[in-house]
């Protein structure tokens, strides 16, 4: 649904090639914006005021890479399900130190 509606805004489709590495730092653009909510107390959204500027930026990280992974072929949904099965298996803090 998230890829469809890129598609359909016009982020896709036959004349338009995705350039990886821009996809790559819309994603963490939009993680920069959820640490500025932060930074600034994380008011409001303005476009969503019933959640916070946070939460907004957060979401918008996750329909980034879902888009992405959906046009480029990428499995990421599945990743992710096999991924936290993975760490399920893995000690507490599995070694980092931060």
């Amino acid at each position: 649904e998230i890829h469809t509606r890129m598609v359909d805004k016009g982020f896709w489709g036959q004349t338009v090639q995705r350039n990886s590495a821009e996809a790559l730092m819309l994603m963490v653009t939009e993680l920069a914006e959820a640490c500025e909510g932060f930074r600034h107390g994380d008011p409001p959204s303005d476009k969503i005021p019933e959640f916070t500027s946070s939460e907004e930026e957060l979401a918008d990280t996750i329909i980034r890479i879902m888009d992405f992974g959906a046009g480029t072929g990428l499995r990421v949904a599945e990743a992710l399900v096999r991924k936290m099965q993975y760490n399920q298996t893995r000690p507490a803090k599995h070694g980092k130190e931060f």
